[in-house]
């Protein structure tokens, strides 16, 4: 048992993302717990503490919700100017997350929930944890965010990449001001590198408040160990739900799927440079290419993609991704930077959906050929693998090779049952 003994019966998730949809990878990743909690406990011995904006209108979920207050500009800009440079030395993303109100309320939730186990979603909300009386906890980092920023330094070095967007996600929480100031190569360049320093800091000191911390990729598992000495941070990845179709309609045609939000500074990245350098050699080989961009802010792509003409067609956001990915012929995801793992390759695999990436665009599921994944760093190497992926006979044995993948690894019957494990649930897994 990795957590302290004693029976699971409730639960609570404390998280600053919204569960719902599942839109993007993070919600996904989110859902998949609960799912997994509810199925476990009962949906009414589950519980989420969302850090949001309360006057939000949102879907009726199964499990209780409670939404907390967010920090307002005011505190943000309160927490940033004080807690960057004094005791604790937060992280930017975690003092622009923090408030001696939210902590009351916090507090209060937390005691009249009384749940058996904790869930904490990253070090953002973690950050509270630590001010808190000690209970069973478990802390979601999700991945190391120092290990995020370091790649995109080094992307940055390598060829004066301008990151669009450098803090992702996060950097619609900062106050206006400031989310316009990080938007400069001037000013997110330097940041990033506090921001790495600061981050590194806070999850190194993880182990020491949770009885368990938890990451998605194995590499960055080992490496957290390394820094701290710590023998309580494992791996767990995530837990799609199985779609519903997985029989596939691929009919031959060259049409590939890029799938991820393009706020998401990897997703982003990774298109651009795929869509500047790769024009010439993919059309070499695959002349009738075409790519279809499907998540969040897909529907404003790259000005790289004008070139491309009507090859590139942008989706938006699809609230059922079983027809889209299921007529395709592969998954393309050409990523350069990140952390983490690949949900966007799990969902793909799920679906027998061969996988053409970089070595960046399938980090941390340990995936190859054998998989249904192949890789190349190159324009010219990822040429051919696409034209191989749009053979109709190489298409289909690694098409098998995905799915069969998918059900020996990472299937829920598979996941479910680290889960239960980490979490010391009880329970046969469904």
């Amino acid at each position: 048992m990795t957590v302290r003994p004693g029976r699971v019966r409730s639960a609570v998730l404390v998280t600053a993302s919204e569960p719902e949809p599942r839109s993007f990878g993070k919600q996904v990743v989110i859902g998949g717990l609960l799912d997994h909690l509810c199925a476990r406990l009962g949906a009414d011995q589950v519980h989420v503490l969302l850090i949001g904006r309360p006057q939000l209108e949102r879907r009726p979920t199964p499990y209780s919700l409670e939404v907390l207050a967010k920090p307002s500009a005011l505190e943000q800009l309160a927490a940033v100017s004080t807690r960057l440079v004094l005791p604790p030395h937060s992280s930017l993303q975690e003092a622009a997350l923090w408030s001696p109100r939210l902590l009351a309320s916090l507090s209060q939730a937390l005691a009249r929930i009384d749940a058996d186990l904790e869930i904490w979603d990253t070090m953002r909300t973690g950050q509270y944890a630590r001010a808190l009386p000690r209970r069973r906890r478990v802390l979601y980092a999700d991945d190391l965010f120092s290990k995020r920023y370091t790649s995109m330094l080094t992307r940055i070095k390598q060829d004066r990449s301008r990151v669009p967007n450098p803090l992702g996600e996060f950097q619609k929480m900062l106050p206006r001001p400031v989310r316009r100031l990080a938007a400069s190569p001037a000013v997110y360049t330097p940041l990033l590198h506090v921001e790495r320093r600061l981050a590194a800091r806070s999850e190194d000191r993880a182990p020491e408040h949770f009885d368990t911390t938890l990451l998605v990729n194995a590499e960055e598992t080992a490496e957290l160990e390394r820094r701290t000495g710590s023998r309580t941070i494992r791996t767990l990845l995530p837990l799609l739900r199985e779609p519903k179709v997985h029989q596939r309609s691929f009919d031959g045609t060259p049409t590939f799927v890029f799938l991820g939000g393009l706020d998401f500074p990897p997703n982003r990245d990774g298109l651009t440079w795929f869509l500047s350098t790769c024009r010439e050699a993919v059309l070499g080989k695959v002349p009738d290419f075409r790519l279809l961009l499907v998540g969040r802010g897909s529907e404003n792509p790259p000005p790289e993609a004008s070139a491309w003409g009507d090859r590139v067609t942008p989706l938006g956001w699809v609230e059922d991704l079983d027809a889209v990915l299921g007529s395709a012929a592969a998954l393309l995801s050409p990523l350069r930077i990140g952390s983490g793992t690949k949900i966007k390759v799990l969902e793909a695999l799920a679906r027998g959906l061969p996988v053409v990436a970089t070595a960046h665009g399938v980090l941390g599921l340990s995936v190859d050929e054998e998989d249904g994944c192949v890789v190349g760093d190159d324009p010219e190497q990822l040429a051919v693998l696409l034209a191989r992926a749009a053979d109709p006979s190489s298409n289909s044995q690694l098409s098998a090779a995905a799915r069969t993948s998918w059900q020996q690894r990472f299937a829920p019957a598979v996941t479910g049952r680290a889960y239960d494990e980490v979490l010391g649930l009880t329970g046969d897994v469904g």
